[in-house]
């Protein structure tokens, strides 16, 4: 992607005889090295997945935000989990911005998005619609319209809490509050403090 010749990726790879090979990504952390091929390859899928998005936007309704459903996806992620954008990434239905986004937003981003074709009607073909697919999760297939949220709220309490935090998983177990309730409008992670002046009552139901 940036030009770079075979010899001058060896070099990287290898480092340089000048520093005795010590620049190089061999010589580099396992989980360092592993997170640089996850960020790279991320971030040149998405450029991929755009120029098709543009090849084909006579076919594409929306585009839709899916993130990995387990323990290790961030906050920026879980939140737009689902969320349908337009092809030129305006939110649609909601106001958290599209950023840079999936398998940009952040480093080691595991975000992907998906088109959402126009109807079969809407192509000119007289055909109703062929039912909703599955999707991937950590504990296997789920519903393809289940958001991060819906997932996180049929989990038990020990991985909700690893998730929000012990606070955040009572609220919302004897809070009841939802999980999107825990961000802004705009996506944004809410500190308990203001959380606490806000929903003061769902406070007071978990005893907190």
């Amino acid at each position: 992607m940036q030009g770079k010749t075979n010899d001058q990726i060896i070099r990287d790879i290898r480092g340089t005889k000048a520093k005795g090979y010590e620049d190089g990504i061999l010589n580099r952390g396992r989980i360092e090295v592993e997170a640089v091929v996850r960020t790279a390859v991320a971030h040149t899928a998405a450029m991929a997945r755009e120029e098709f998005y543009k090849a084909n936007a006579e076919l594409i309704a929306a585009l839709k935000w899916v993130s990995t459903l387990d323990l290790r996806t961030s906050s920026m992620c879980r939140i737009r989990d689902g969320k349908k954008y337009t092809t030129d990434h305006k939110p649609v239905g909601h106001s958290v911005p599209w950023l840079q986004g999936p398998g940009r937003l952040h480093w080691r981003c595991r975000s992907s998005s998906a088109p959402i074709t126009r109807s079969w009607r809407e192509l000119g073909i007289d055909l109703d619609e062929l039912p909703a697919a599955d999707r991937a999760s950590m504990d296997g297939v789920v519903p393809a319209e289940m958001s991060y949220g819906d997932w996180l709220k049929k989990q038990p309490a020990a991985r909700q809490d690893e998730v929000v935090g012990a606070t955040r998983g009572k609220l919302m177990r004897e809070g009841k509050l939802e999980f999107d309730q825990f961000y802004t409008a705009r996506g944004e992670w809410i500190d308990l403090d203001v959380l606490r002046q806000r929903d003061a009552e769902a406070f007071r139901k978990a005893g907190l």
